[in-house]
């Protein structure tokens, strides 16, 4: 039951589907990802210039 013996979509139709249908928070959203990269990144860069000085 509930799709434990799926193989997922076959068809880029149904691909695209399931990826418009994955919203309910946004947390795995590439827009998200990316800010949390950029996050990282700045996090980083900081740490290394305190580190510096």
């Amino acid at each position: 039951m509930h799709g434990g013996v799926s193989t997922g979509p076959r068809t880029a139709e149904r691909l695209a589907r399931i990826r418009a249908a994955r919203t309910k928070h946004g947390l795995y959203s590439a827009e998200m990802l990316a800010l949390r990269r950029y996050i990282t990144a700045q996090l980083r860069r900081g740490r290394a210039l305190l580190d510096e000085a």
